[in-house]
């Protein structure tokens, strides 16, 4: 392989990581209008742990480059029978032995070929882990949007319910200096909106936490506190690929091809490898020198003697790691098996689930909250009874958000055991 072939060769090989490295700026309207689409489309160009992989499939496109360049002939220079008297003249026709050697090791049993198949099968296991680890993050991204943007939803309520809870306590004092109402009954008013603001406070400390996750995923930790992602309730999900056409599975079948080829390159260790060279020897006839040969041409070949060892520990090394290749196929296939039914069976327990809390539950709280609402302000009931009617319509629209939330993550996770590998992308 000539250097002008290797160079293009790894040019075309990090081109497409060269273009998602430059992972570009997200506006602050970008992220203030933050959508599930935009999270797929990012992660590719901005996940640290993808622009590693890219890094690492950079390398192994090299390898193959390495892996296919044969051994450098030597050149060695020599000088003999050096003496005092060497004569006058230039240092060629000096009256010493002079020695020139050229060495090439010819290799043979296939060595370079199994080299390169070896290093092609690394590479391609290498651009497999790049669509496996695009394919995680982007999972693990959406799994933050979705926490994020359930936190932020559960905030609102809580913030809407720390809002309610100031105009009873504003409009039950005003009984109390009239005489209509207990001051018990305004501490008791009082007590739950301090508890509502208790938990507006850990709600703003988990959304700190949250934002500053999705930013960092999104390569944008300086709109942390911009991010502002809507929970989307997802349709029907896509049908989980199979098995095989997973690329973590892809990945270990290349893994599984290399290991193979390397078996093969050691025990192609076997077949001795030959070494030749030609010397040429100029010892010059001088006026001082009457005994000089003039020049000579020697040729030699040399083969490894395998007396000591014949490379069985290089064999058994390569044999133990084929072994070792095919059982982690076998468990990136089971993996993969079981990942799509864990997909399949929290796409169908947060589907049931969102359907309780839409068509029972907050219906249910909703008008036992509206009745008790409706008798309080008549003097039908007391202040315990429309408090707890209300933590109980705010438990329900939390539960709400959490149900949507849990149906968008179960969306994400079958949208991932429906990726497939594409052996034409260069990238993903």
């Amino acid at each position: 392989m000539s250097k002008l072939s290797s160079v293009l060769l790894l040019a075309a090989w990090l081109w497409p990581a060269a273009s998602v490295w430059a992972c570009p700026a997200l506006s602050q309207a970008a992220a203030q209008d933050l959508t599930p689409e935009a999270v797929r489309a990012r992660v590719p160009l901005c996940h640290p742990d993808v622009l590693a992989a890219e890094r690492a499939l950079g390398a192994a496109a090299a390898d193959v480059i390495t892996a296919g360049q044969r051994p450098n002939p030597q050149l060695g220079l020599g000088a003999g029978n050096l003496g005092r008297n060497m004569g006058s003249g230039s240092l060629w026709n000096k009256a010493f032995d002079h020695q020139l050697r050229v060495d090439q090791v010819i290799e043979r049993g296939g060595k370079p070929q199994l080299r390169v198949a070896t290093a092609q099968a690394q590479r391609e296991a290498a651009r497999a882990d790049l669509a496996e680890i695009t394919r995680q993050a982007t999972l693990a991204t959406l799994s933050a949007y979705n926490a994020l943007a359930a936190a932020l939803a559960r905030r609102e309520e809580l913030t809407a319910g720390a809002a309610l809870n100031r105009e009873s306590l504003q409009a039950f004092e005003k009984r109390v200096k009239s005489g209509d109402a207990a001051r018990l009954d305004a501490t008791r008013f009082e007590l739950d909106a301090l508890r509502v603001q208790s938990d507006l406070v850990l709600a703003e400390n988990e959304l700190r936490a949250l934002r500053q996750q999705l930013a960092l995923a999104l390569g944008a930790p300086e709109q942390a506190g911009a991010l502002q992602p809507r929970l989307v309730v997802p349709a029907a999900p896509p049908v989980p690929a199979a098995p095989e056409q997973i690329p973590g599975v892809v990945a270990a079948q290349s893994r599984l091809q290399a290991a193979e080829r390397a078996r093969e390159l050691a025990r192609a260790q076997a077949t001795r490898d030959v070494s030749v060279g030609v010397q040429l020897d100029r010892y010059p006839v001088t006026p001082t020198n009457s005994s000089g040969t003039g020049n000579t041409v020697s040729l030699f070949a040399s083969v490894p003697l395998l007396v000591n060892h014949a490379y069985q520990g290089e064999i058994a090394r390569a044999e133990a790691d084929v072994d070792s290749a095919a059982e982690a196929l076998r468990r990136a296939r089971t993996e993969a098996a079981g990942e799509a039914a864990r997909a399949q069976s929290q796409w169908q327990g947060a589907l049931a689930r969102r359907r309780l809390v839409m068509e029972e539950l907050l219906p249910a709280a909703e008008r036992v909250a509206a009745g008790a609402e409706l008798a309080f302000s008549r003097g039908a009931s007391g202040v315990l009874e429309v408090l707890d009617a209300r933590r109980a319509l705010r438990a329900a629209q939390i539960e709400r958000i959490s149900a949507e939330a849990e149906l968008a993550q179960a969306a994400a996770a079958l949208q991932a055991s429906a990726t497939v590998f594409e052996a034409g992308a260069a990238s993903r």
